[in-house]
């Protein structure tokens, strides 16, 4: 890699990090997170606050496919009708 490509790519990641910052700005119900440098910090690396059944993972909590699992399984025929978990039958 030459010295052009690795300070593009360090431009390319400060363009990422600023734009996940004004995007960011209003995450986790909080108006003012650009007052507290250490949260806006964390917003920008996670998303995210916690791992509970409404943020985590939906495979971890009720065992559903990825999208790109159901977009393969489409693209190969194997698509079935699943109830939703909700359902009260």
């Amino acid at each position: 890699m030459s010295d052009r490509d690795s300070k593009l790519a360090r431009a390319i990641r400060r363009h990422h990090r600023y734009r996940l910052q004004r995007n960011r700005r209003y995450y986790w119900d909080k108006d003012g997170l650009t007052d507290n440098p250490r949260w806006f910090g964390k917003v920008i690396d996670t998303p995210t606050p916690c791992s509970c059944w409404m943020c985590g993972n939906p495979r971890r909590y009720f065992g559903e496919k990825t999208l790109q699992e159901l977009r393969q399984d489409e693209a190969d025929g194997l698509r079935r009708i699943k109830k939703p978990y909700f359902s009260g039958s």
